[in-house]
């Protein structure tokens, strides 16, 4: 998908490992979420982070009357961390799917106060949100050559930017079939 796949399940076992040994004071809640559950709502403030252990998530974002999958995150990844250390407020619905999951609710006052003292899990949470923040600048640099190519009528490069937004993962290349379809709307 991206290429650098097993880089990120080291970098998810390392911050599993910091958070567990960090767990007497993050006093995590244990809880089993059913498919359909909606764990975190867009908007709403961010008073709790989840370390999904085992199942799936959807990432929902609402715009208008629309609502747009971005992703389905899997175990072991950390949900809730970019609202946290961003305005405070979750940017999309984080939605159980596949059957359930089984996740850690991790106070988030109790992770500040535990990277106050621990510079690797600060390292390790700054090595998220930046690896988050660089993969969404990808697809949107991918988009945007996607839309120039549909506007400058270039099949060429039309093919090779839904040939990328395809290989990242379902709700990306519905994008790119999308583009697709524009392309011949544009030439009938």
């Amino acid at each position: 998908m991206w290429g650098d796949e097993p880089q990120l399940q080291a970098f998810r076992e390392r911050l599993k490992l910091l958070l567990v040994g960090h767990q007497q004071e993050l006093n995590p809640e244990k809880i089993v979420a059913a498919e359909g559950d909606i764990l975190f709502h867009q908007g709403d403030s961010v008073k709790t982070l989840m370390l999904l252990n085992q199942g799936r998530v959807a990432v929902d974002i609402h715009f208008g009357d629309e609502i747009h999958t971005l992703a389905e995150v899997e175990a072991v990844e950390l949900l809730g961390e970019v609202g946290f250390f961003a305005n405070g407020k979750h940017y999309a619905d984080f939605r159980v799917v596949n059957g359930p999951a089984k996740l850690l609710a991790i106070p988030g006052q109790a992770l500040l106060q535990a990277m106050l003292f621990d510079s690797d899990l600060v390292v390790e949470m700054l090595s998220l949100v930046s690896e988050r923040c660089r993969r969404g600048n990808q697809v949107i640099a991918m988009l945007l050559s996607g839309i120039e190519a549909v506007h400058d009528d270039s099949q060429e490069k039309i093919e090779q930017a839904t040939t990328e937004l395809g290989g990242i993962h379902f709700c990306i290349s519905k994008a790119s079939k999308q583009l697709q379809q524009l392309r011949q709307r544009q030439r009938s």
